[in-house]
């Protein structure tokens, strides 16, 4: 009887086996990227880690299927291929040799598994019938995501178009530009689209379509989209005006009559959208973000000149490797120039290679995406090739003012795109591959890429249980989690989340060790170094502590947390060293000066943080330890502090609130 239930449990397994086994694998892996696409633009535009680790998923799966037929030929040129997987390769090197590991795994995964998907469409995706069905799944679901974003738009206090690009649960998590990047790759494909339709009245119904994109493309107020979509504009003319200027007859009248749709559609829809939007909530000055006087004033010019300069420092130190993907966040902050001026990447695509994975990475970068689009434009361009160009083209336009490929939707479609005109340009002779090499190399990278990724899916799940309970005030239920989760790869904050609970629970040991395991991953970061001065403090350590505020002051910590030299100061007067405070007394009041300023601009929100109270309470232990005739100056240093944070802060509370969340 058991051998019986043994067999009929094994044979159920079996079928259910051979009936996985027998699936149409090639046929999924066609539809596959189109349906992906629309999850990755629908769910926060692909923003989150568990779009990264699905795509890595897909990409082991398109690999895997494809190399399971053990093709004769190779189809991807030969430079080509190397070029990407070299590429690649330094990328992971790059990430091995960072000195800010606990991030930058996700970087990696997306690397590695877009170079998979582009061998894959290139070698199979040059048909017709692929080509059509991205494009009517791309136009439905940005279709569907505009939507979305009008309802957001209207009715919650964004005061930019997101699309889908947002997480309802952070009032800070909204991406305009992301969007804007997404419509920018896109918009050409809808318009495609709308010229193959013939009829008359679905031609008519195809443009009131572009018209929407165009429409939700102005709502982003986007400026650099918008020159970016101009710059489009300049190159199509150009393109089309060189195919027509030998011909006596150009399509004025057909061309003037859909232009004028489109932007009749497109002016409307920005003009209603505001109109409704002004009942409940302001709406973005055209006239200000032109002349650079909203609320970011001229921050947004000048901030991404400093990025710029400080990536080429960065690329310029470790020229190489880099510091490791996703480093930029971290090693910035040395090199700061104003309060809160940081950004987790230099807002330029080339600089953000260079500076995090090497000039060489970067470089082969550039040469490949070059070479693909010269030899495009060089060989001729039909409509469809056409079409992809533009979108690239506005994509990479933007990318040199901005950065947003790590959007999952927005990234996979440049690839994708990139990956289309490979087929349709003359390659001239070159090396063959040897298939077996080939094969070992992709399906190998994909299934490290993926087992990589599903043992890290366990500690990321169990952390996020722990951020969770520490966000609820649980920290001794959210440490249990945290040591569940361990050890990690990608651990990104948790040790520093652990080093804070069990400081708060003042285990100083622990927390010192913990902090000390942070730092091992992530020499770079001042959060570190600061809470091990907390740490050495309350263990009665001053010395130490003082050593770790001096290096958290100098990695970062002096514009973007007050807190460390208001406590370094708290020390030295606790320990009586009045000559150390006196000697320090004219950097704290410089830099309390720059604070009190941006308290007082309220740049990038400042008055909301707790900087606020930081710049009061030093201020006020001046006032307490000065002579009469010393105490004026801080004193009015803190009433601004006070008076400007308490200000924004009454704003915030009085600002209307959300109608959808």
């Amino acid at each position: 009887m058991h051998r019986m239930k043994y067999f009929l449990k094994r044979t159920w397994w079996l079928n259910k086996y051979k009936k996985f086994i027998a699936l149409p694998w090639p046929e999924l892996c066609f539809k596959s990227i189109p349906w992906f696409l629309v999850f990755a633009i629908l769910w926060k535009g692909g923003k989150g880690l568990e779009t990264t680790w699905l795509l890595t998923l897909l990409a082991w799966m398109l690999t895997f299927v494809y190399w399971k037929k053990k093709p004769d030929e190779e189809s991807v040129p030969s430079y080509l291929w190397i070029g990407i997987v070299l590429f690649v390769f330094l990328t992971i090197a790059s990430f091995l040799n960072s000195s800010t590991a606990n991030y930058g795994l996700d970087e990696v995964l997306r690397t590695g598994s877009l170079a998979l998907i582009f061998f894959w469409v290139i070698r199979n995706g040059s048909g017709a019938d692929w080509f059509n069905r991205l494009v009517n799944v791309v136009v439905v679901t940005m279709l569907i995501a505009g939507i979305i974003g009008l309802f957001v738009y209207i009715f919650q206090p964004v005061n930019r178009f997101v699309g889908t690009f947002f997480d309802y649960r952070f009032h800070t998590d909204y991406w305009p530009n992301a969007w804007a990047d997404l419509l920018l790759v896109t918009w050409p494909l809808v318009m495609l689209w709308a010229l193959k339709e013939k009829r008359l009245q679905n031609m008519i119904l195809r443009f009131l379509v572009v018209g929407l994109f165009v429409g939700f493309l102005y709502l982003s107020f986007s400026r650099g989209a918008l020159i970016s979509f101009v710059g489009q504009l300049i190159l199509w003319a150009v393109i089309v005006f060189n195919k027509y200027w030998k011909k006596d007859v150009f399509p004025y009248k057909n061309v003037l009559v859909k232009i004028g749709i489109v932007f009749v559609v497109s002016g409307l829809l920005f003009s209603s959208s505001n109109l409704i939007r002004s009942q409940l909530f302001p709406v973005q000055s055209i006239s200000q973000k032109a002349t650079f006087t909203a609320d970011e004033g001229a921050s947004s010019v000048s901030e991404r000149s400093s990025f710029w300069n400080q990536a080429w420092v960065l690329s310029v130190q470790k020229p190489l490797l880099g510091w490791g993907p996703y480093s930029f966040r971290f090693v910035q902050p040395r090199l700061q120039n104003a309060v809160l001026a940081t950004s987790d990447h230099p807002h330029n695509f080339f600089l953000k290679m260079a500076s995090e994975r090497g000039w060489i990475a970067a470089i082969l970068l550039l040469v490949i995406i070059t070479v693909i689009l010269v030899k495009s434009i060089i060989g001729g361009l039909n409509d469809k090739s056409m079409f992809i160009v533009l979108g690239i083209a506005g994509l990479m336009a933007h990318s040199l003012i901005d950065y947003n490929l790590q959007f999952v939707s927005v990234s996979l479609m440049f690839w994708v795109m990139l990956s289309l005109l490979v087929p349709e340009i003359k390659w001239g002779k070159m090396p063959k591959l040897n298939n077996k090499i080939v094969r070992f190399i992709e399906v190998g990278l994909a299934t490290i890429l993926l087992i990589v990724a599903i043992t890290e899916a366990r500690g990321i799940l169990l952390s996020s249980v722990g951020r969770h309970l520490e966000a609820a005030g649980e920290g001794e239920r959210a440490l249990v989690w945290y040591d569940y989760a361990m050890p990690q790869i990608f651990s990104r904050d948790m040790h520093l989340s652990c080093a804070k609970i069990l400081y708060e629970l003042k285990r100083y040991t622990e927390a010192k060790s913990a902090v000390e395991d942070y730092m091992e991953e992530n020499a770079e970061d001042f959060r570190g170094y600061k809470l091990l001065g907390d740490t050495l403090r309350s263990d009665l350590d001053a010395k130490g502590a003082l050593d770790a505020y001096e290096k958290a002051y100098d990695l970062g910590g002096k514009y973007n947390d007050f807190g460390i030299m208001r406590a370094k100061v708290k020390l030295m007067m606790a320990a009586g060293q009045w000559n150390d405070v006196k000697d320090m007394r004219s950097q704290v009041t410089e830099d309390l000066e720059k604070f009190v300023d941006a308290i007082e601009h309220n740049t990038h929100f400042i008055a909301l943080s707790p900087n606020a109270e930081e710049v009061i309470a030093l201020a006020n232990m001046y006032v307490n330890t000065l002579p009469n005739r010393e105490k004026p100056l801080y004193e009015v240093l803190a009433a601004r502090a006070d008076h400007h944070s308490q200000v924004e802060r009454e704003k915030i509370k009085g600002r209307a609130p959300g109608y959808l969340w």
